[in-house]
């Protein structure tokens, strides 16, 4: 008896990898999923946390323009 296979091993098997890796891969995501559903660093970025992030990023660039202008 074969178990159904799923969408992602399918089309991975379609794509020209063999199955036993389609499986193992789909089952070390669903692990990995598993154990990050509740992580919260998986969160999404609260709209402040954003914020900061973007205004760290132009702050290096500004600083790394004014390192090359001078």
């Amino acid at each position: 008896m074969t178990l159904p296979t799923s969408t992602f091993v399918s089309t991975l098997v379609d794509t020209g990898t063999s199955p036993a890796v389609a499986e193992e891969l789909e089952r070390r995501i669903e692990i990995i999923e598993s154990e990050e559903a509740h992580d919260s660093s998986r969160l999404p970025l609260s709209p402040t946390e954003l914020a900061v992030y973007i205004g760290t990023a132009l702050a290096a660039c500004l600083i790394g323009l004014l390192v090359v202008a001078l």
